[in-house]
C-alpha cells in the first residue's frame, strides 16, 4: 500500500489493472476472449503483455520497457494475429504500445539532430518518386517504420541507462536469431511463428547445393545475414570497451555473443553481409583511439580466430566453397555463377532505367515491370539486387541525394558522439559500414519491414547520443 501511495495516478491505475489481467491471462481466459483461435504463442503473448504492463508501472523509466520489447521483437515484425476479428501485425501493435509513454510525456525529448533534419529533407526529396508509384501506402510502410523505430530508440537513448537498454535488447534479439540459425542448420527444420518448427521444404530456392541456408524468423537467409552483420563490429567495440574498463566477465560474455552471431552469419552463406561485417570490423580498428589500437587488434584477432574455427567446423566444405566464389562469382565452375550472371543483368537494367529517368526515376514500385520486360530470367519478384541501384532506378538523382543527405547527417551526429565516446562511435560507424556494404547486392533493407525494424535502432542510437552530447555541452 505504501508503494501504491507513492505512485503517480497513471502508474497506480496501470498496476491495479495489470495484476488481475495477469491472473486471467495465466488461466487462459484472456487468450480465448481476444483471439479467434488460441495457441501456445498467443497464450504467451497475453501473459507477457500483462507482465510488461506491471514492469512498466514499476520501472523508473517506463519508456525503456516498451522500447526494449520493440527492439527484441523487431525480427518478428511481420507476425500477424487475429485480434477480436481484426488482423494486426506485431510491428503496428508494438509501435502503438510504445507511443503510450511518449504521448504521456514520460521521458525526455530528443533535441535537434543532424540526422533528424536529414530525414526530413530526404522525405521531401523522395515524395515525388513515391507519389509516382502504383501503391503509395506500401512504398511508405518501410521508411515510416524505420523513422518511428529510430525515433523511439533515440528517445530511449537520452534517458539514463537507455543506451545500454537499446544495445542489450538488440544483442539479445539478434543472438536469438543466430541461435535459431544454428538450430535450423543442425536439425534441417525451420521456425514457423504460427505453428512452431516444421521440416524445411525440399528444393528451397536459397539452399546452396545440399546445405540448407537458415533464415531465422526472416523471409530469407540474406535478410538474416544483413541484420547479423553489424553485430560483429559493434560487438568488437563493446569487447574493447569492457576490457578497457576491466569488466572482464562482461567482455567474455560479449565475445561469446559475437562468436555465436558470427557462426549464424556464416551459416547463411550470405557473401556481401559477411564481407560487410569484415569491413565494419576493419573500420572499428581504424577509428579507435591510437592508444587502444594494438590491444584492439589483438583482442579482435583472438575473437575472429575462434569464430572462423567454429564456423568452418560447423559449416564444412560448403562454407569454404561459397567463400571461394567471392573473388570471381561469375566464373565457369562456380556453382552459383548462373544466378550471379542474372544479377549482373538486373544491375544493367536498373542502371538503364535510372539514366533514362535521371531526376525522379521510374517511380517506386515500377522497376519490376522493366526487369520482367528486359531481363530474360526476371519474374514478378525480381528486384535490382542492389539497394543503391534500386533507389537510383525508382527515385533517380532525388533518391541518391536522399541517401547522401541521410549519410551526411549520420556522420555529423556520429562526430558528436566521438568527442565523448570514441570507442562506441567507432563501433557504431563499423555497424553502419557493414549494413552499407551488405546493401550493395540486395534490397532487403528497404524491402522487408522486419529487416528495417531490426536495423533502425542503429540510427536511433546515433541521433539520441548526439542529442545527449549536445545537451551536456
Amino acid at each position: 500500500m505504501f508503494v501504491l501511495s507513492e505512485m503517480s495516478p497513471a502508474r497506480r491505475i496501470t498496476l491495479l489493472a495489470a495484476v488481475p489481467l495477469l491472473v486471467l491471462s495465466s488461466s487462459g481466459l484472456t487468450a480465448e476472449l481476444m483471439f479467434d483461435r488460441t495457441s501456445a504463442l498467443k497464450y504467451a503473448l497475453t501473459v507477457g503483455a500483462a507482465m510488461i504492463a506491471i514492469a512498466a508501472a514499476l520501472a523508473p523509466q517506463p519508456l525503456l520497457v516498451f522500447v526494449a520489447l520493440l527492439v527484441v521483437a523487431a525480427p518478428v515484425a511481420t507476425f500477424e494475429v487475429d485480434l477480436v476479428g481484426v488482423r494486426v501485425s506485431a510491428v503496428v501493435a508494438l509501435l502503438m504500445l510504445t507511443a503510450v509513454p511518449v504521448f504521456l510525456g514520460l521521458g525526455k525529448r530528443v533535441g535537434p539532430t543532424a540526422l533528424g533534419r536529414a530525414g526530413c529533407f530526404a522525405a521531401v526529396l523522395i515524395a515525388v518518386p513515391i507519389a509516382a508509384g502504383p501503391d503509395i501506402s506500401e512504398a511508405l510502410y518501410v521508411p515510416a517504420v524505420i523513422a518511428v523505430v529510430a525515433f523511439y530508440c533515440a528517445r530511449a537513448s537520452v534517458l539514463p541507462g537507455g543506451t545500454s537498454v537499446v544495445l542489450i535488447s538488440s544483442l539479445i534479439s539478434l543472438m536469438t536469431q543466430a541461435a535459431l540459425a544454428v538450430w535450423e542448420y543442425a536439425t534441417g527444420q525451420q521456425i514457423n511463428l504460427y505453428g512452431g518448427a516444421e521440416a524445411r521444404a525440399a528444393g528451397y530456392f536459397f539452399d546452396f547445393q545440399t546445405q540448407p541456408r537458415p533464415t531465422g524468423t526472416f523471409f530469407d537467409p540474406i535478410s538474416l545475414g544483413t541484420v547479423l552483420a553489424p553485430v560483429l563490429p559493434l560487438g568488437v567495440a563493446a569487447v574493447l570497451l569492457l576490457v578497457h574498463h576491466r569488466r572482464r566477465l562482461a567482455a567474455m560474455a560479449t565475445a561469446s555473443a559475437v562468436i555465436l552471431v558470427g557462426c549464424g552469419l556464416s551459416l547463411t552463406l550470405s557473401r556481401m553481409p559477411s564481407i560487410g561485417a569484415l569491413v565494419g570490423i576493419a573500420t572499428v580498428l581504424v577509428l579507435v583511439p591510437r592508444r587502444l589500437r594494438w590491444p584492439a587488434v589483438a583482442q579482435t584477432g583472438a575473437v575472429l580466430g575462434v569464430l572462423v574455427a567454429m564456423a568452418v567446423s560447423v559449416g564444412g566444405p560448403s562454407l569454404l566453397l561459397r567463400a571461394t566464389s567471392v573473388t570471381d562469382p561469375t566464373a565457369n565452375g562456380v556453382v552459383t555463377a548462373d544466378g550471379d550472371r542474372d544479377r549482373v543483368g538486373f544491375w544493367h537494367v536498373a542502371l538503364e532505367a535510372g539514366f533514362d529517368h535521371p531526376l525522379a526515376g521510374v517511380g517506386v514500385g515500377h522497376l519490376n515491370q522493366l526487369l520482367v520486360a528486359r531481363a530474360p530470367d526476371a519474374n514478378v519478384y525480381t528486384h535490382a539486387h542492389s539497394t543503391y541501384l534500386q533507389i537510383f532506378a525508382e527515385c533517380g538523382v532525388l533518391g541518391l541525394a536522399a541517401i547522401a543527405i541521410i549519410g551526411a547527417g549520420f556522420l555529423r551526429d556520429l562526430a558528436r558522439v566521438w568527442r565523448r565516446s570514441p570507442v562506441l562511435a567507432a563501433g557504431l560507424a563499423g555497424a553502419a559500414t557493414a549494413v552499407s556494404v551488405a546493401a550493395l547486392t540486395d534490397v532487403v533493407v528497404i524491402r522487408y519491414v522486419a529487416v528495417a525494424a531490426a536495423l533502425a535502432p542503429l540510427l536511433g542510437l546515433v541521433a539520441g547520443l548526439a542529442s545527449r552530447q549536445s545537451a551536456d555541452g
